[in-house]
């Protein structure tokens, strides 16, 4: 679920003078006209939806109390109420006008068929002809999604005439699609919104002419977001894992049909099905990396199932820049690649050289995750470097001087005894304090998954480097963590019941507050192990030095 885009305040003239003209020619005779044709009596096709349905939502919402994201409304039984609470943007308004509450009151059967259609009769009471509200096109094609998969929750619990205006409003809503799509707001928006037109033309008869645009624009899509190793280039696995689920549903839905997929799309669901499985964690789910979460792990079961059987799993994904180490219980998945538009864009996440590390089913290193739906300054405060398990400064503008212009390189060996991956950074920076500054990390994780080494060294590194830099280690909220006497170690008790020592060669080690996004969209408390420079270390007059620092994740024996 994304939030609504705000509009900057530059533009916001030119802004509301293409709302006015767009909102004119929606609502015109001439256009509502061109959405006319077949109504369909039934639904052809039923999608599955494999992402799990959340029980508390589901409740939450048959009670009329919801909390999305930051926002929290009440309706205080009057479900219809909700329409008018969710507003006109922001995490609640796409979540409501998405449907996407179709898929959480699913799982309730029966008891949820009649406050089902209290909310959808709202809806189609004051959308059903094109507004600007609900009818953007990403949102429509989520809307239709959810429809062609849950909407016999709907469907059956009204009469021939609820049936009818239900399937007509759809067939409508497609053929806006057809013509709209491509106008979606971002990339990865417009992909969404062709497989959903897709699917839809293909799910209603009478609707099938549409599907021949919805494959048109998805074939544009994919070649321009696509990468040769199949992952998007957005570099976020959760996008990637939706993106699998929704060209496997395209899939279906053409078989349904009897008709051909077209050659490009089953080559290219199953490399992007590879890729997934890249992020795949001991527990199932997905690592966190750039705005991701754990997300679902039935659905990304389903999405391995296009996974070619004849082809290796790959620990490499070299155009979207990740390596994946595994021994025994042990997995690391590290970012080896960087953001389109530079390190430090706006909107990139500054997640060089971060990386996951688990143990069986226990997650231990993570990133902090997306603060896309939260309020306020949270977004850019978890793009940072800081939100990251890598190496940060602090204060973290500083990375605008120093960190500018990477060029990343990375190696890899194996042998009997572990695996060794080097990631080198090199950056062009401002001014002599940036020039010639590399950043250099090691992993080795030994063949029996229990001991994994890294070593951080910053090459070259001016004074005003030495004094501001800072390693982080984001720890899971389900790691217990303690200082040790020594204060150079931590002793970290894992949910599975396994012990580890982190070790450093240096008594800078801290243990800090962090927070984790990673699960469920809200934040949850938890701590991070930090390594600072010692006191003198940003002298003025020194000359630029190297920095190394050895650490080490190994598990206790008899814990």
């Amino acid at each position: 679920m994304q939030s609504a885009r705000k509009k900057p305040a530059g533009g916001a003239l030119a802004s509301d003078v293409i709302d006015r003209v767009s909102r004119a020619w929606g609502e015109s005779l001439f256009y509502q006209a061109q959405l006319d044709g077949p109504a369909p009596d039934r639904l052809g096709h039923q999608p599955i939806d494999p992402y799990e349905p959340d029980a508390e939502l589901g409740d939450a919402i048959l009670r009329g109390r919801l909390s999305i994201s930051a926002q929290t409304v009440d309706c205080y039984g009057d479900l219809e109420r909700l329409w008018e609470l969710a507003g006109r943007e922001g995490p609640l308004h796409d979540f409501m006008h998405q449907f996407l509450w179709l898929r959480h009151l699913a799982r309730f059967g029966v008891r949820a068929k009649e406050p089902a259609t209290r909310l959808a009769r709202a809806w189609f009471d004051a959308h059903e002809r094109w507004s600007p509200d609900g009818w953007a096109p990403y949102t429509t094609g989520e809307r239709l999604i959810q429809l062609c998969c849950h909407g016999q929750l709907v469907l059956a619990a009204g009469d021939a005439l609820w049936r009818s205006r239900v399937l007509s409003s759809m067939a409508r809503q497609t053929r806006h699609l057809a013509r709209a799509g491509h106008r979606a707001g971002t990339a990865y928006e417009r992909l969404m919104t062709a497989t959903a037109l897709t699917v839809a033309a293909l799910s209603l008869p009478g609707c099938e002419a549409a599907s021949e645009k919805g494959l048109e624009l998805l074939r544009r899509e994919l070649r321009l977001q696509i990468r040769p190793d199949g992952g998007h280039i957005s570099r976020n696995p959760s996008r990637q894992l939706e993106l699998v689920v929704r060209l496997q549903m395209v899939l279906k839905a053409l078989e349904a049909q009897r008709l051909t997929p077209p050659g490009f799309l089953k080559h290219i669901v199953g490399r992007a099905a590879a890729h997934a499985q890249l992020f795949r964690a001991g527990d199932g789910k997905l690592a966190v990396f750039n705005g991701g979460t754990e997300d679902d792990g039935g659905a990304l079961v389903a999405a391995l199932r296009s996974v070619e059987q004849d082809v290796e799993p790959s620990g490499f994904a070299r155009h979207s820049g990740f390596q994946r180490l595994e021994a025994a219980r042990g997995v690391v998945i590290a970012d080896v690649g960087a953001a389109r538009g530079g390190a430090i864009a706006s909107n990139a996440y500054q997640s060089g050289a971060s990386f996951h590390f688990s143990s069986g089913r226990s997650r231990i290193v993570v990133n902090c995750g997306s603060g896309d739906q939260m309020p306020g300054e949270w977004p850019a405060a978890l793009r940072l470097a800081a939100a990251h398990s890598t190496v940060s400064v602090d204060p973290p503008a500083a990375a605008g001087q120093l960190f500018r212009g990477a060029v990343i390189t990375h190696r890899r060996a194996e042998e009997q005894r572990g695996q060794l991956l080097e990631i080198e950074r090199a950056f062009a920076g401002e001014g002599s304090a940036g020039q010639g500054l590399t950043h250099l990390r090691r992993f080795y994780l030994a063949s029996r998954g229990d001991d994994l080494r890294g070593e951080d060294r910053l090459s070259r590194a001016a004074p005003a480097i030495g004094g501001i830099w800072k390693l982080r280690f984001h720890l899971h909220p389900g790691v217990k963590a303690s200082l040790a006497r020594d204060a150079s170690s931590v002793i970290l008790a894992l949910p599975n019941k396994e012990g580890w020592r982190f070790r450093a060669n240096t008594d800078a080690v801290a243990l800090e507050k962090s927070v984790y996004c990673g699960a469920g969209g809200r934040p949850q408390a938890t701590e991070q192990i930090v390594i600072t420079p010692p006191a003198a270390a940003g002298l003025e007059g020194a000359a630029p030095r190297d920095i190394v620092v050895k650490w080490s994740f190994r598990r206790m024996d008899g814990v």
